[in-house]
């Protein structure tokens, strides 16, 4: 595996919830982070994406610390931003604006949308949307932009089970190229696609399977 696909967490310490010293690496993939509520699983990811800086700890992307790749990164949130009046098509041409390097052809665009059932929500006002559908347009954004680093935070709640298996599908045509993060409190749905789990129990330390 070239050095450059690896995602490095050393001796990680996070300001929120109870990851202490984790050492974990994640190669090409897709690898579920799980635990209780609260242990730090959304800070871990948001550590990983920049958003949220660790007390101690370094995270690296190959031999490189991530801050130098940020556009190598990108986070899919639990919840949409708080701008309602946005609309979703241009939320997601926002997101994919920020990574030329990586962001996939108009033509995958539009199968993404159709795929999950988006094309007739792209005019619409994040606000206006249900939950699931606020929820829907940032996988879509994430999976469009496609950095190396893929990170997606608790990523079938709230939509419907057609969408969960569409997603788990294109979620699944990026194992070889890419290194996915899925925090979730669902393991079953992902059991066929996931390349490992970290389980981070009470103290954060982790349980590797």
């Amino acid at each position: 595996m070239n050095s450059i696909e690896s995602l490095g967490l050393h001796e990680l310490t996070l300001p929120f919830g109870q990851v202490r010293a984790l050492t974990r690496t994640f190669g090409l993939g897709l690898h579920l982070v799980v635990g209780p509520n609260g242990i730090g699983k959304t800070s871990l990811l948001r550590a990983i994406a920049g958003a949220l800086s660790p007390m101690t700890g370094v995270i690296r992307l190959g031999d490189v610390p991530m801050k130098r790749h940020s556009d190598r990164v990108l986070l899919a949130p639990g919840a949409p931003p708080a701008i309602p009046w946005l609309r979703a098509g241009m939320l997601i041409d926002f997101v994919t604006s920020l990574y030329p390097s990586s962001r996939r052809s108009l033509e995958y665009r539009t199968h993404v949308l159709e795929q999950l059932h988006l094309s007739h929500a792209v005019d619409a006002p994040l606000g206006t949307l249900s939950a699931g559908m606020a929820k829907k347009i940032l996988l879509a954004a994430t999976l469009i932009a496609a950095p190396l680093v893929m990170l997606f935070d608790e990523p079938i709640n709230e939509i419907d089970a057609a969408s969960r298996d569409v997603l788990l599908t294109l979620l699944a045509d990026y194992q070889r190229d890419r290194i996915m993060l899925v925090s979730t409190h669902h393991v079953d749905p992902f059991r066929e696609v996931a390349t490992s789990m970290l389980t981070l129990g009470e103290t954060g330390v982790p349980s590797v399977s």
